[in-house]
């Protein structure tokens, strides 16, 4: 029956949907957990299959695909019971100072998604505004040991609920750091757009691993900077400045670029700029992306 057929893709749908919808956090993986209360209706499924598969009401097999999908909606349902749907945003702000023994910092950043936008000239060693959900709240921590500063960024709340909010302005990130000490930046977000902007800033290795996003980097030349980005289905814009010697490896089969057209020497999937080996400074960058765009504008 051309109907039942129908129904057993829709849930294939149902399912992949969820899927899809557990990776972008726009639903909890409490769902699967629910769902496998509902277990026992696969042999309610199958016994109405069984009953009215030869009988004259052989119409009534459609019953089966109907219950299924009833179970999976009930699962949807139960996940979401007695979790609020809000927008309300809240505003945030953490600090913190620049310590005079300081000699270099290292920075982890894990956000969701939402917009993130980093940059220098702070006079801390870090600050931050932040505009989040109700239900998110982010976490600083930080520590010092041996005049070297581990300062870690994350966020916690309910991920169990449907999240509307958080692919707008209701989440986003503005961070600034110190210029003046080394640091090590290492960056994962979730589909979020990501605005790094390190052209003033000591930063020594940058490390971003991104989902399906849309990036924007500014890289300076202060110092000589080690790179690794690796994301999705994204958008990516590099800055670079023109008097470093560029190196980068692009791991991109199925990525558009314009590497050919930048004057680079290419080797492989090695693109190196002519004065690489006398210039004071270096950015050695890895991409490893997947089906994205790449463009490198020189400045």
């Amino acid at each position: 029956m051309r109907i039942r057929t129908y129904l057993r893709g829709v849930i294939f749908i149902l399912l992949g949907v969820i899927l899809l919808a557990n990776n972008f956090q726009i639903l909890s993986w409490g769902v699967w957990y629910e769902l496998l209360k509902f277990w026992p209706v696969i042999l309610i499924a199958i016994g109405a299959d069984l009953i009215f598969r030869k009988s004259s009401l052989s119409f009534l097999q459609i019953l089966s695909p109907l219950i299924i999908i009833a179970a999976i909606g009930g699962a949807i349902y139960l996940s979401q019971a007695d979790r609020a749907y809000e927008i309300t945003g809240q505003a945030l702000r953490f600090e913190q100072p620049l310590s005079p023994e300081l000699k270099q910092a290292d920075i982890e950043i894990s956000f969701g998604a939402g917009i993130l936008r980093l940059e220098g000239s702070s006079t801390y060693l870090f600050e931050g505004d932040f505009t989040t959900p109700s239900w998110l709240r982010p976490k600083m921590r930080y520590r010092v040991v041996d005049e070297k500063g581990f300062l870690e960024l994350t966020e916690e709340g309910e991920r169990g609920r449907f999240q509307f909010s958080q692919l707008g302005k209701e989440h986003s990130w503005n961070l600034k750091l110190n210029n003046r000490i080394p640091v090590t930046l290492k960056i994962k977000t979730g589909a979020s757009s990501n605005y790094l902007d390190i052209s003033s800033l000591k930063v020594t290795y940058l490390e971003l691993e991104a989902g399906a996003s849309k990036n924007e980097i500014k890289f300076g030349s202060l110092s000589s900077i080690q790179a690794k980005i690796k994301a999705g289905v994204s958008r990516i814009k590099l800055f670079i400045p023109r008097s470093i010697g560029i190196r980068i490896e692009a791991n991109t089969a199925l990525t558009s670029n314009n590497l050919n057209k930048l004057g680079l020497v290419k080797q492989g999937d090695v693109y190196t700029s002519r004065d690489y080996s006398i210039a004071e400074t270096h950015l050695d960058l890895e991409l490893d992306v997947g089906i994205s765009s790449v463009t490198v504008e020189l400045y």
